[in-house]
């Protein structure tokens, strides 16, 4: 996938439609606005949440590539982000889940989704990070 000129057209039409763009109308869509490690720049990285009872978590499939997304590395840095929604930004911090609770979260959702055990099924042998995403005030 070459996220490179995908990211910026979804980003565009994401806020020039209030959160809405073609092709993700039935998902949840958000812009990820992160640190980068090294650059301490920032970027927005446009990704599918999934909205929990328990919470938001974001998860490092890479829409199934055997690489981790750079975001990960963005985070993982830099945990402090900024979520921009449908209704707006919020603060928040994001935290690694370890990877047995990563991996249960993983497991069950991949029952519910064929894309998402799709993702995981071509990913392999990397390990898929997952996060949680802790609005603050």
């Amino acid at each position: 996938m070459d996220w490179k000129r995908l990211n910026p057209r979804v980003i565009r039409e994401f806020r020039a439609n209030a959160g809405k763009v073609a092709g993700f109308e039935s998902l949840p869509l958000l812009i990820l606005q992160t640190l980068g490690a090294r650059s301490g720049r920032r970027f927005d990285v446009p990704l599918i949440p999934v909205i929990e009872r328990d919470g938001m978590y974001l998860f490092g499939t890479n829409a199934g590539s055997t690489k981790t997304p750079a975001w990960v590395f963005n985070v993982r840095a830099h945990p402090e982000i900024v979520v921009e929604g449908e209704e707006g930004h919020f603060k928040a911090v994001i935290q690694e889940l370890p990877p047995s609770q990563a991996r249960a979260r993983l497991e069950n959702k991949a029952d519910e989704s064929a894309q998402l055990k799709s993702y995981l099924s071509a990913a392999h042998p990397r390990v898929v990070p997952v996060f949680k995403v802790e609005p603050v005030e």
